[in-house]
């Protein structure tokens, strides 16, 4: 939304409240215009028919340079977010416990063989 939208549609909810419809002529609202920015019916129509479009105010009619106008909602901007990267850890993986796992149980397994077919040999 641009300087001019934001303006004006704080000019209106300054003067009406919420839902209630207010009639303004153009040189109130041509009043909210920022300095700088061409005063012209054509830029007006486009800024309300902008905000009426966005869902920001209710035109219930224009006649001349009149306008009968409820606010419906204020412009919050939206705020910037900051995006943080999230910390990745360093996955270690479990080999060492993997290992010393494969390595007891051969050993175990070794020896328990060794014994068997020592007692075999020893019975025979």
């Amino acid at each position: 939304m641009d300087r001019i939208c934001i303006a004006v549609l704080d000019k209106i909810c300054s003067l009406a409240a919420f839902g209630r419809f207010v009639v303004f002529s153009e040189d109130e609202l041509f009043d909210a215009f920022p300095d700088g920015e061409e005063r012209r019916e054509g830029v007006l129509k486009s800024v309300l028919k902008s905000l009426k479009e966005d869902g920001f105010i209710d035109l219930k009619y224009s006649s001349g340079n009149l306008y009968c106008i409820a606010p419906i909602k204020r412009y919050e901007p939206t705020p910037e977010i900051e995006i943080i990267p999230p910390e990745i850890e360093e996955k270690v993986p479990k080999v060492r416990h993997i290992r010393g796992a494969i390595f007891i149980s051969a050993f175990f397994g070794g020896a328990l063989g060794s014994l068997v077919i020592s007692l075999i040999f020893a019975l025979i």
